[in-house]
């Protein structure tokens, strides 16, 4: 059911996480609605918190992968609270260092254009046979995931579990989560 709240001029959302109140700004995406934003890079509080919440979820994956930049804080967290787990970042361009990276094309929601997700080939190889969690910050759509999961199939290993902080505007039933940010609609264009 999705989570639409009515925007009446209301400059803030207060959002609790993982035990925690974070007041988030609202800010307009288009000219009848608005989102609430929340930045997890920083909030020590809220991964480690998250991490405790979400590890006994995961229990069943041998890995993890995520996405640069605001994912890392949290795999890691997660990694460390099921005993260091290893992990792997997809990053979003390829760097020199790389060795013959896997590529999946998609389009995420805070792009204008289609994006490409890259693993080193050096981490497919720790991917390949492995139960894997796919973790992320914010799933809005769900491409972000999505493109982790194909990389995952290309390395040969299988998903074996999705997280993330939080999803937004709907419950997703295929991503273990904490909460869900509401999607706000004004009656009539701003």
């Amino acid at each position: 059911m999705p989570h639409i709240l009515s925007f009446d001029g209301q400059t803030t959302y207060d959002l609790k996480i993982a035990g925690t109140v974070r007041t988030l700004p609202l800010i307009q995406v288009a000219p009848d609605t608005w989102i609430a934003y929340y930045y997890s890079l920083g909030d020590t509080e809220v991964i480690d918190r998250a991490a405790r919440e979400l590890a006994p979820k995961l229990t069943n994956c041998e890995l993890f992968v995520t996405t640069e930049t605001k994912g890392i804080p949290l795999a890691y967290a997660i990694a460390v609270n099921l005993g260091l787990r290893p992990y792997v970042v997809c990053r979003k361009e390829i760097r020199p260092f790389m060795l013959s990276p896997l590529v999946v094309r998609y389009k995420p929601i805070t792009a204008k254009t289609e994006q490409e997700l890259y693993m080193d080939g050096r981490d497919a190889m720790k991917v390949r046979g492995k139960r894997v969690g796919i973790i992320d910050d914010i799933v809005s759509t769900g491409e972000t995931l999505d493109a982790m999961a194909e990389l995952v199939r290309q390395a040969g290993g299988s998903v074996a579990a999705r997280a993330a902080l939080l999803v937004e505007g709907d419950e997703r039933a295929d991503v273990h989560h904490l909460g869900v940010l509401p999607i706000f609609k004004s009656k009539s264009p701003a």
